[in-house]
Formats: structure tokens, sequence, C-alpha cells
């Protein structure tokens, strides 16, 4: 059982932030580049109708009218549209969205396995939000919702904070909320160069290792993920150099001595960071015997939507409490 949970805590993780092409950080840049985002609005910077959207499938997606009933295929598509004010227009979500609360009312109609397809068409959506992330895995169905004249956007995967925020610029073209995203953009880069900003207090630099499945299969977060760009930002060394999302033996680990251990999926398990304690000969890691070993949200973490940064701040007060301690 602990190795089903184990195994689920990291397809999960890496579900999000790798979505099986497993983009990389130069590779979103260059896909932003490609796949600009375009509407049909001259100078207004209000969104207007009909927009104009080049989108993660590289389609140009027309948008007519404003959308009234708006389906989102994952959980950082959701939260996005709520951010910027148009939770009420949501009819489907995916079922593992979990936020804000009010999503578990909504119809759930899709997973990770694929889209519920009758639901979809059921409820007779505007906009279909779907995501780069799971492009080949839904490519028939997208296809089949396009046919039966259903307006398909594909969000890119981001792997890096300016891809966040050419998502939610997307987003809020397509759904009219223009200027409220471009709000939210402006209020995430403030609140993240505060971070910046708090970070040039640290003095003791600390080696972090980020557990995303526990034993006996260990997956941790590599040099090129979003974390890693995350802990950077709050000057904390990612203690795993691989890139990606690589197993690690018990012995590397230990080999790696790291000053803080951070495990992401104690939603799956109990108590994970005492289990990761008490792992025979870890006594002498640093992490193990200081007690530094912390759990930390998900969500906040592997979402790649407006609560992005509430995930650096959550990251830099396990690992730098007396800098971003209340």
């Amino acid at each position: 059982m602990k190795k089903f949970y184990g195994v689920l805590a990291v397809f999960l993780f890496v579900f999000a932030f790798l979505a099986g092409c497993g983009n990389t950080e130069e590779q979103n840049k260059e896909d932003d580049k490609k796949n600009p985002v375009t509407e049909q609005s001259g100078d207004n910077k209000e969104a207007s109708f009909p927009v104009t959207i080049k989108d993660a499938s590289n389609e140009d997606v027309v948008i007519e009218e404003k959308p009234e009933k708006i389906i989102s295929l994952i959980p950082s598509n959701t939260e996005i549209v709520y951010a910027l004010g148009e939770g009420d227009a949501v009819v489907g979500v995916s079922d593992t969205d979990n936020y804000p609360e009010e999503v578990v009312n909504k119809e759930q109609v899709s997973s990770y396995t694929g889209i519920n397809m009758e639901k979809v068409l059921a409820l007779e959506p505007d906009i279909v939000l779907a995501h780069q992330s799971n492009l080949t895995m839904w490519e028939t169905g997208i296809q089949q919702l396009r046919d039966n004249g259903i307006t398909v956007l594909v969000v890119n995967d981001a792997q890096n904070f300016d891809a966040v925020y050419t998502s939610i610029e997307m987003i809020g073209k397509a759904i009219g909320r223009t200027t409220e995203s471009e709000a939210l953009i402006n209020d995430m880069k403030t609140k993240l160069d505060e971070l910046k900003t708090k970070a040039e207090a640290v003095t003791d630099k600390k080696k972090v290792f980020i557990e995303i499945s526990g034993a006996p299969e260990i997956y941790a977060s590599g040099k090129d993920s979003f974390i890693n760009e995350m802990l950077e930002v709050i000057q904390a060394e990612n203690a795993v150099q691989e890139n990606g999302y690589p197993q690690m033996s018990e012995e590397a680990v230990i080999e790696l001595n790291p000053d803080i251990i951070l495990v992401t999926y104690g939603a799956y398990v109990e108590d994970a960071p005492a289990q990761v304690m008490d792992r025979d000969g870890w006594q002498d890691v640093t992490a193990i015997k200081e007690k530094q070993v912390y759990e930390v949200n998900e969500d906040l973490v592997s979402r790649t939507g407006p609560r992005i940064v509430e995930g650096v701040e959550e990251l830099a007060k396990s690992i730098y409490p007396e800098v971003f301690g209340e």
C-alpha cells in the first residue's frame, strides 16, 4: 500500500510539472515565442470579441463572444479563472480540483485518464480550457470536442514564472478579463519581488532535498524543475543536481546530506515527515539530526496558477523561518 501511494504521489506531481512531454524551461520560452497570444481589440486593453488566440496546440482559436459557460480540464486553469472573477461561469472541472472550495460542487468532467465526453457535451460549454500537459493523451478527445463545434483552448504547460504569466494572460483574454489578468500578474510579480528582497537577508544558504515520493521508491525534484527556480528565488540550494525528477536511492540521499528535507506527498501518506525521520541509516543526515524535515502543500508548489507565489513563500518559511517567518 505504501508503495502504491508513493507511485501515485510521484505520478501526480510529475504530471503536474512535466506533462509527459517534459518541456524544459528553454523550450517553453521558445513555445511562447512561437505561440503569441493575439486579440482583435485594437488599442483597447479590455477584451473585445471576437478574439483570436494562438494556443499551445498551435491552433488559431476564435472566440466569438464572451464565454458564459466555462469548462476547465485541469486545476491550474480553474484557479486562474476563479482568480480573474469568472468562477460563477465555471460549469465543469476535473476530479482533482479542490480550490477554491466551491469547485467541489461543480460537475467533474475529466481525470488523468481522459475526458468524459458525454458530460462535457451535455453541459454545452462556450469554451473548454484544456492544457498542453495532457495534449497527447487527450488529443482525440479534444478533436472530438472541436468536431462537435465546441471551442477548445489549449493553455501552455508553464515550467517557469514567465510561462505562468503567459497562461494567465491567455485565459484572461479568452474569458474577457484582460484588465484583471494584467492586475493579477502585476500582483504576483510584486509579491515575488518582495520575497526576493527578503531573501537578501539569508546568510547561511541551506541545501534542500525536495522529496516528491517516499520510500521505497524515492523521487526528487531536480535542477531544471519549476521548484528549483522557486528555491533560487529564496537563496536556497537544490541538493539534487540531476535534471527532471530523478529516482534516488537511499544511499544517494544520505551522500547528499541535505540540511533540510521537504516532502510534498503528505496528502497521500500519513505523517510523511515522521516516516522520513524514522528511516534506518539516516541518523547522520544533517536534516535528520537537526529535525529539519517538513511537509509542504503540493498544490501550492505544483499548480502553475495564481497560488504559485504562495508556494514559494511556503518553501521560504520552511527553509528560513528566521527570515520569512511571521
